[in-house]
């Protein structure tokens, strides 16, 4: 894949997304990115695009591998309970988990990974990953942060803070329908906020 490449396989991810804007009431990692698509750098077998040099607002991490692998790394914690009287209070007791923005994350990784698929003209089955981290806090307890009716954020008290996430697999299609690469991404989101008692489609 050349530069040129690279930031058409983001705009299509980023297209499709927009596509799907009214379900959406976070936006992800892919419109963070934004502001660096125009200039992915050079990796070894891959392009990476990021804005941890940046050092302002969300980190966010992306590499597009030339046999078709995606990776797609985001800081869920980031401003997840702004404007909260408890904020500094709960992100003190363990890392905060932002369940929009985690939902928004799934999306976009399967929109960038179909749509590199798609370019490559890939035909089999695509099979996506998705893990939470707690960086250099290993021992931190996970917490959810959700988003009310009104648009406030708050951590539910019958969740659960586990300190470890499994991961969660999903597979796709490059062709999929819009309708199934909605439910790949939603499988993912589901499956991850399960393990804090949570049920994100509630």
């Amino acid at each position: 894949m050349t530069r040129q490449d690279a930031t058409a396989v983001v705009t299509a991810a980023c297209a499709r997304i927009d596509q799907q804007a009214e379900s959406r009431t976070t936006p992800g990692p892919l419109t963070g990115l934004q502001v660096v698509t125009d200039n992915p750098r050079p990796g070894l077998r891959r392009w990476v695009l990021s804005t941890l040099s940046l050092r302002g607002g969300r980190e966010i991490y992306a590499e597009l591998h030339h046999d078709g692998t995606v990776l797609l790394a985001a800081n869920l914690s980031w401003h997840a309970l702004r404007n909260n009287h408890r904020a500094d209070e709960l992100a003190s007791l363990g890392v905060l988990v932002h369940q929009n923005y985690l939902g928004a994350c799934c999306h976009d990784v399967c929109a960038l990974t179909s749509e590199l698929a798609r370019h490559l003209r890939l035909d089999s089955g695509l099979l996506l990953n998705a893990a939470l981290a707690a960086g250099t806090s290993k021992n931190a307890p996970l917490i959810p942060v959700v988003v009310d009716f009104p648009g406030l954020t708050d951590v539910p008290d019958h969740a659960r803070h586990p300190r470890k996430i499994q991961p969660v697999t999903t597979t796709l299609l490059p062709t999929d329908s819009d309708q199934a690469f909605k439910e790949s991404a939603q499988e993912l989101s589901t499956d991850l906020m399960n393990q804090f008692g949570l049920d994100p489609q509630l």
